[in-house]
């Protein structure tokens, strides 16, 4: 993948801090003109390199909870396998690993639908030899707080806030209240066009702009709607993407994934009892040597396994055909995407 030079790199950047950032803001912060910030990132997203799109966090809306399933396949089998899970909807990203022949995915079930799922779906699908599946309970960072070292913090911060807040209501695991019809048609006209207007939002719905600003703000700081941007982490320079799994104890004087939330490398950081997982985007393997034997020396890390993402075929539901993102559907009638 051919990497983006400097500017294209900090637009980027600036878009997956804040994905309806306007091109104005974005140029005050890089220090540039709007004209110019304005006609390399329309051509970014034009290109298809970076798009943002909405993505309603089951685990707030519903009874639906975040799960990590880890599926060993035959070698000649994973790949559509693979593909198989990036098309079912309660996937939200999935991927490849190329330490072993096992495929990793992020989804969401409600507990009287793990069952079901598990084995009367899974457990059907041609050359899957074991599961294994655990639930996130809790997120130190999503994909939507990933900072990659292309910006100052302060940059940062002058973008968007951060998602301390959207995180703290994921972890108090309070099943908020259903979206109504109008919030979900919002939802899905910002999973085509992330970056769709509020004039344009409410021309769709039929409601006034202040009703859309409000709904709008009142979902993203719940944590009941993430609004991302998608890009591969190689078209900034970080072409090695790689699964951390550790072991913790309760008597560590730093928590690993608390620590792990706050490197510019880390995507997304979540635990599950001992086990931290996260995902990391690095610029070299000795650049991953480097954070693996930092890992190490932490308090209380008993065992420490990374796996290197071999191929990608869902990145925050955007599904992947050949190693490219698919293209947003038309406009169509609002669906319910959970």
């Amino acid at each position: 993948m051919e990497q983006l030079d400097a500017l294209d790199r900090q637009i980027v950047a600036a878009l997956v801090r804040n994905g309806r950032a306007p091109w104005r803001l974005i140029a005050d912060v890089l220090g540039q003109q709007e004209r110019t910030v304005a006609r390399r990132g329309n051509k970014l997203l034009e290109s298809g390199v970076v798009r943002t799109n909405s993505f309603i966090n089951p685990s707030s809306v519903s009874s639906r909870s975040a799960f990590l399933l880890r599926v060993t396949a035959a070698p000649r089998e994973l790949r559509r396998i693979c593909s198989w899970l990036a098309a079912q909807a309660e996937t939200s990203w999935v991927s490849a690993l190329s330490g072993t022949n096992e495929a990793v995915a992020e989804l969401f079930l409600a507990p009287d639908e793990l069952g079901g799922f598990l084995y009367g779906r899974l457990a059907e699908v041609e050359g899957v030899q074991s599961f294994t599946m655990m639930p996130l309970l809790e997120y130190f960072r999503t994909p939507s707080g990933w900072t990659p070292d292309i910006l100052a913090k302060e940059q940062y911060q002058s973008l968007h806030r951060d998602e301390d807040g959207q995180l703290a209501g994921i972890r108090a695991g309070r099943t908020g209240a259903a979206l109504d019809e109008t919030n979900r048609s919002l939802a899905e006209l910002l999973h085509r066009n992330g970056r769709a207007t509020v004039d344009e939002l409410a021309s769709e719905l039929s409601v006034s702009k202040a009703t859309v600003s409000r709904r709008l703000d009142a979902m993203t700081s719940s944590g009941a709607l993430f609004i991302r941007a998608v890009v591969d982490p190689a078209s900034l320079g970080f072409p090695v993407e790689s699964l951390i799994t550790l072991v913790r104890t309760g008597t560590a004087t730093e928590d690993p994934g608390k620590y792990l939330a706050a490197l510019p490398v880390t995507r997304w950081a979540a635990a599950s009892g001992e086990y931290v997982l996260a995902q990391v985007a690095v610029a070299s393997l000795e650049d991953l040597r480097g954070l693996l034997d930092g890992l190490r020396r932490l308090d209380g890390v008993t065992s420490l396994r990374s796996s290197i993402y071999a191929e990608i075929f869902k990145r925050s539901t955007v599904m992947y055909r050949d190693g490219v993102p698919e293209k947003p559907a038309e406009a169509a009638a609002p669906t319910d995407h959970s």
